[in-house]
C-alpha cells in the first residue's frame, strides 16, 4: 500500500506539472524565430527545457495551459541565443590573469611608454612569485603611436631579471624580454622552427625579442600552464563574460590536454556549467584526447568534444598569413614575402586531414590567408576521395583571402565558411595600408559572396583575439565599417537577418546542432537571448548599442543585466 501510494502520488505530480505549473510562456515583445516557416511570433512556451509552442498569443497560452508562468517582455526582443561559430574559450579565461595591453578603448594602451608603465603598475599589485613570468596580452603594433612592434629592448627596460612575454592581440606571436629568451633557450645560434620564425636584430642573428608562430609555442606552453584549480577558475569567468554577451552555446578550439577537459567536464557535474561548451582539441593532442570520440562528442552536463583543429597559418597583421602574392608592403630584408605556412609540404596537410576523416572526426582548419586556403581544400578533396559517402561539414575559419573560384570547390566539397568579420573594423585601414593593399583589402572575410554562392556562412570574434560581442560582430558584418569610418567593401556587407542567421540556425548547423539548436521552434532547446531592441528595426549603424538583457539556456536565466 504504501507503494502505491507514492505511485499515486507521483501521477498527480506528473498531471500538475503537464497541467502547466512547469510552463513559462513569454510574450508581449518581438519574438524572432530565425526560422523561415514563421518569421515571427506573439508568444513562445517552454516547458522542461525545451520549446513547448511557439506562434499567436492566444493559441500558445491555450497550449501552455492556466497554470503557465507568463514571462513579460515589456517590448524587448527575443531570439535564439548566440552560437559561437569560433574561439577559445579557455585561452579567454587564461587572458583575465594577464596585464591587459589591449588599445584604447578595450584596454589602456596607446604606445610603447604605456605598455612599460601598464606593467610596472601590474607587477605592483600582483607581486610574483620566484621564477613566475610577468605576462601581457593584446597588444596590437598597428595602433601603437610609434607604429611598430616592442623589442627584447623595450621590455629589458621594465625588468632584466624577470621573464617578460607580451603577447600579440592575434595569439600568434610574442615579444620576449632577454631572460625569456634564456628561459626558452632562444639565442644567435637558435635555427628558425619550420612553421615559425624568430625576428633578429641589425647583425642577422641576435633575436630581437619578437618571436612568431611555432617559434613562440615553447613560451605559449609555460604562460598558459595553470594548476587544476586555476583552470576552473579561468573558465567560470571567461563563460560568465560570454552568457552575459546572449551566448548560449560557445567554443574552445584547440584544446591541448586532458586536465582541461576535466575541468570542463567538473564543471559540469557540479552544476556550474551553466551553458554548451563544444571542445576541439589541436591536431598533435588528438589521437589521445579524441580517443572516445563516438562517445565524448555528445553532450554530457553541457560539454562535448566536436572535433578536431589543424592550424595552416597564422594572423595577418603579424604578417604570417599565408597568402597567394606577397603582402602589400615588404619589409627590410623580405622578398616577395608571402606569410608562414605552418606546413610547407602539402603531402602533410593531406595526410593529417585524411586521418581525421578516417577517424570519422569532424574538422575545423584555420585558413587565414587564400594559399592556406588552397592547402585546405586540396586536402579535403584527397581525403573526400579515400573515405567518400559521409556528409562532413568541415569548416574554414576566419577565411580573410577568399576567391569565387575557392568558393565553388568549397560547396561541392560540402565545407562550411566562417569569416572573422571584425577584422574589417579593427585592422581594415591597416590592411589597406600594410598587408592586403586597397584592393585586396576590399575583399576581406568576403561573407556575402560566399552566402550567394550557397555555403553556410558564420561569423566568430575568436576570442580573446576580440570579445566575445556577437552584437558588436553583427554590426560589423552589416556596415564593414573601418575605424576611420571608411566602408571597407560594401558588396560584401550582410543584411542585418543574415547576420542574426549567422549568429544562430547556421552556427548551429556547422556544429551539426540545427535539430536542437539555432531556431525558436517547438521542440528544440529553449536558449534565447533577450535583446534591449530589435535588431531588424533600429539603424544599422546602432546594433552594436543594443544591449543584451537575459541570457536564457534550457528555460533558466543563466544571465540577467538586472542582476549584474
Amino acid at each position: 500500500m504504501k507503494h502505491l501510494f507514492y505511485a499515486l502520488l507521483m501521477l498527480v505530480s506528473s498531471v500538475a506539472t503537464a497541467g502547466g505549473a512547469s510552463v513559462k510562456v513569454y510574450t508581449n515583445g518581438t519574438i524572432l524565430t530565425m526560422n523561415d516557416a514563421m518569421p515571427r511570433a506573439e508568444a513562445v512556451a517552454v516547458k522542461d527545457g525545451r520549446i513547448l509552442a511557439v506562434g499567436g498569443r492566444s493559441e500558445v497560452l491555450k497550449k501552455a495551459g492556466d497554470n503557465a508562468e507568463t514571462i513579460d517582455l515589456h517590448g524587448h526582443t527575443l531570439m535564439p541565443g548566440f552560437i559561437d561559430s569560433h574561439s577559445h574559450v579557455s585561452l579567454t579565461g587564461g587572458t583575465l590573469a594577464f596585464a591587459n595591453m589591449s588599445p584604447k578603448p578595450a584596454g589602456p594602451i596607446g604606445s610603447i611608454e604605456d605598455i612599460k608603465a601598464e606593467f610596472r603598475r601590474w607587477m605592483k599589485e600582483h607581486p610574483l612569485k620566484a621564477g613566475e613570468p610577468l605576462v601581457g596580452m593584446g597588444y596590437d603594433h598597428s595602433q601603437l603611436r610609434e607604429q611598430r612592434h616592442p623589442t627584447r629592448r623595450d621590455l629589458d627596460e621594465i625588468s632584466k631579471d624577470i621573464p617578460i612575454v607580451l603577447i600579440h592581440f592575434s595569439g600568434h606571436q610574442a615579444v620576449l624580454n632577454s631572460k625569456a629568451l634564456e628561459m626558452v633557450g632562444y639565442d644567435a645560434s637558435t635555427p628558425d622552427p619550420e612553421g615559425g620564425r624568430i625576428l633578429r636584430e641589425a647583425d642577422g642573428k641576435t633575436p630581437n625579442g619578437i618571436v612568431q608562430e611555432t617559434a613562440w609555442i615553447p613560451i605559449k606552453l609555460k604562460v598558459f600552464a595553470a594548476t587544476y584549480e586555476q583552470k576552473k577558475e579561468r573558465l567560470e569567468k571567461a563563460l560568465a563574460l560570454y552568457m552575459a554577451h546572449g551566448f548560449t552555446t560557445a567554443q574552445d578550439a584547440a584544446i591541448t590536454d586532458q586536465e582541461m577537459i576535466d575541468a570542463y567536464r567538473h564543471l559540469g557535474r557540479d552544476g556550474d556549467l551553466k551553458i554548451d561548451v563544444v571542445g576541439m582539441p589541436y591536431e598533435k593532442f588528438a589521437d589521445k584526447l579524441l580517443a572516445n570520440y563516438d562517445r565524448d562528442r555528445h553532450y554530457r552536463n553541457h560539454f562535448r568534444l566536436g572535433g578536431v583543429k589543424l592550424v595552416l597559418d597564422g594572423g595577418s597583421p603579424g604578417r604570417s598569413a599565408y597568402l597567394r602574392e606577397p603582402y602589400y608592403r615588404q619589409h627590410k630584408g623580405e622578398k616577395d614575402f608571402r606569410g608562414v605556412p605552418f606546413f610547407p609540404n602539402q603531402a602533410d596537410v593531406d595526410e593529417r586531414v585524411s586521418h581525421f576523416y578516417q577517424k570519422g572526426w569532424q574538422t575545423f582548419i584555420h585558413a587565414l590567408g587564400d594559399a592556406a586556403v588552397d592547402q585546405a581544400l586540396h586536402a579535403i578533396e584527397v581525403a573526400e576521395k579515400k573515405y567518400p559517402g559521409k556528409e562532413r561539414r568541415t569548416q574554414l575559419i576566419h577565411l580573410q583571402l577568399f576567391h569565387p573560384e575557392q568558393m565553388d570547390k568549397a560547396k561541392a566539397l560540402g565545407v562550411t565558411a566562417t569569416f572573422q568579420t571584425t577584422h574589417v573594423y579593427y585592422f581594415g585601414d591597416f590592411h589597406r595600408k600594410e598587408t592586403f593593399g586597397p584592393e585586396r583589402a576590399e575583399k576581406i572575410c568576403p561573407a556575402q559572396t560566399a552566402w550567394k554562392k550557397g555555403l553556410s556562412v558564420t561569423i566568430h570574434h575568436d576570442s580573446p583575439i576580440h570579445p566575445p560581442d556577437q552584437l558588436m560582430l553583427i554590426w560589423i558584418a552589416v556596415n564593414r565599417v573601418t575605424r576611420s569610418g571608411r566602408v571597407l567593401g560594401p558588396d560584401e556587407r550582410l543584411t542585418v537577418m543574415q547576420a542574426l542567421k549567422a549568429s544562430t540556425i547556421n552556427a548551429a548547423y556547422q556544429l551539426f546542432e540545427e535539430k536542437e539548436k539555432g531556431s525558436i521552434e517547438p521542440g528544440k532547446l529553449a536558449d534565447f537571448v533577450v535583446l534591449s531592441d530589435n535588431p531588424l528595426t533600429v539603424d544599422p549603424m546602432k546594433i552594436k548599442e543594443i544591449k543584451v538583457l537575459e541570457t536564457i539556456k534550457e528555460g533558466n536565466s543563466v544571465y540577467s543585466a538586472s542582476q549584474g
